[in-house]
């Protein structure tokens, strides 16, 4: 038995242990980290859930999302041509996606949106400085009219009762998106909301993560974590947060 062993002998009956380097690179190494993906599948194994992709970019989380449940049924959402088109051929031969190239909001209509440098950034709300890194990425550099209509439509349109996971990350527009379906929050069709949520705004009256979260609170959604947090000027800039309805299982 060499000394840490020894050492730990002794502290086990204070219910404390000494831990190596060892123990400390893995935590480092993110060993212990989260990931939502997990948490999806504790939820609903693979059973063959409708899911709600919206603002699907390039189509990473469609990815992940089939990954974790091949037999989902997943309606995305993608309003710029060029990003609509590369998931288009991506994904060509899944007949268990339904690809629409338009936006989400509270309403139906069409709409200003701002292309921004970094296509990823590009939004229904005209960017502003933050002071952070992120903003050269969302200089505008055209505007366009869009076409936008609600979740509540869609669902009415494809013939839904229930959507088992919502994804939006659409850059400062989530709340309206969520305001499109208070019906379906009222009437429990929806379980679980994975959102972007931001603590600055980076884009002009932007709603942040306290909006979301008191909107949903109202249709009795809690939030169950935040997930890949990035951090400007020594604080919390936006992260993914997942809320449940209180009474889901």
């Amino acid at each position: 038995m060499n000394f840490k062993q020894k050492l730990n002998k002794v502290l086990s009956k204070f219910n404390v242990e000494l831990h190596g380097t060892s123990y400390l690179q893995s935590l480092a190494k993110g060993d212990f980290k989260k990931n939502e993906y997990d948490y999806f599948n504790q939820c609903f194994g693979n059973k063959p859930i409708i899911i709600f992709d919206v603002g699907a970019n390039r189509g990473t989380t469609l990815k992940k999302f089939f990954a974790t449940f091949p037999l989902a049924k997943i309606f995305a959402f993608e309003p710029i041509e060029e990003l609509n088109q590369t998931i288009k051929e991506d994904f060509k031969n899944n007949s268990q996606l339904k690809l629409y190239c338009l936006g989400i909001s509270d309403r139906q209509d069409e709409i200003p949106f701002y292309v921004n440098k970094s296509l990823d950034t590009s939004s229904f709300l005209s960017s502003q400085k933050t002071g952070l890194n992120s903003d050269e990425q969302v200089k505008t550099l055209s505007e366009i009219k869009v076409p936008v209509t609600t979740i509540e439509e869609i669902v009415a349109r494809e013939n839904l009762t229930h959507i088992h996971l919502l994804k939006l990350d659409i850059q400062g527009s989530e709340l309206k998106a969520l305001q499109g379906a208070a019906s379906l929050l009222a009437n429990k069709c929806i379980d679980i909301i994975y959102t972007e949520a931001y603590f600055v705004q980076q884009y002009k009256d932007q709603p942040l993560f306290y909006d979301i979260a008191a909107f949903l609170r109202k249709h009795d959604y809690v939030l169950q974590d935040i997930y890949n947090p990035i951090y400007g000027k020594n604080k919390l800039a936006w992260c993914d947060t997942v809320f449940i309805r209180q009474d889901f299982k």
